[in-house]
């Protein structure tokens, strides 16, 4: 194979390397991120009807709501129900301003997800186009994107269970550049239905999810790429 040739072959290769985990990773998010269910089941098991002073049928419509407006289906978040015995709308201005911010984010996930799959898509076709062991070159990209997912997200799961509130307030600083993500759990709806150990639910679930994807992955990747030594 030429010089050229090559560093063609390496570069589609990393570039698979880099994507894959970052595809799996964002649709692994979205699954839990819209799932209605998982809402409700952390409604129940963290008392949020309780605390908040809403039923569950009014908690379970704003669930709806939150996750059709993070898909970009609702154009706004202006919703009422009953809080603590007052006929309200369940989000105030500062909320409402905030998860702006986190749609425009989800977002901004949804483009980067379907470029990476267009860039690894792409990949594949030139790998083909330019070796007769375009399959050796993908698994090779698979399998080593499956070792760097390892490394990274055993230290992500090291990190959150030494202190995830700190690191999780890393995040709001680095994607967000206002403070508006600093809500007060006394009295406003949101971080009342979404407390932090929501969230410590949902990125758990998300990172053994994913990490088990890739090792299923990496493992066949593996498998392939020794029986073509043979």
């Amino acid at each position: 194979m030429k010089i050229g040739k090559k560093r063609f072959v390496s570069i589609a290769r990393l570039l698979i390397t880099l994507f894959l985990p970052l595809v799996i990773l964002l649709s692994t998010l979205q699954t839990f991120a819209f799932d209605k269910d998982f809402y409700l089941k952390e409604f129940n098991k963290y008392e949020v009807s309780k605390v908040t002073g809403m039923n569950m049928e009014d908690l379970e419509r704003v669930a709806v709501k939150l996750i059709r407006y993070l898909q970009d289906e609702e154009k706004d978040l202006v919703i009422k129900g009953t809080v603590k015995g007052e006929e309200r709308e369940v989000f105030g201005e500062r909320e409402k301003h905030h998860m702006i911010d986190v749609k425009n984010l989800f977002q901004g996930g949804f483009f980067l997800r379907n470029t990476g799959l267009i860039l690894i898509a792409a990949s594949i076709l030139l790998l083909r186009r330019l070796t007769d062991k375009a399959n050796v070159e993908i698994s090779r990209g698979i399998f080593h994107s499956s070792i760097l997912t390892l490394v990274l997200m055993g230290l992500l799961l090291i990190l959150m269970q030494i202190d995830f509130y700190k690191y999780f307030t890393y995040f709001h600083e680095i994607f967000f550049d206002n403070d508006l993500w600093l809500l007060d759990p006394n009295t406003e709806v949101l971080i009342q239905m979404l407390p932090l150990e929501f969230f410590i639910d949902i990125a758990t679930r998300v990172i053994l999810w994913f990490v088990g994807i890739m090792i299923v992955m990496g493992g066949a990747a593996y498998a392939r790429l020794k029986k073509a030594a043979y």
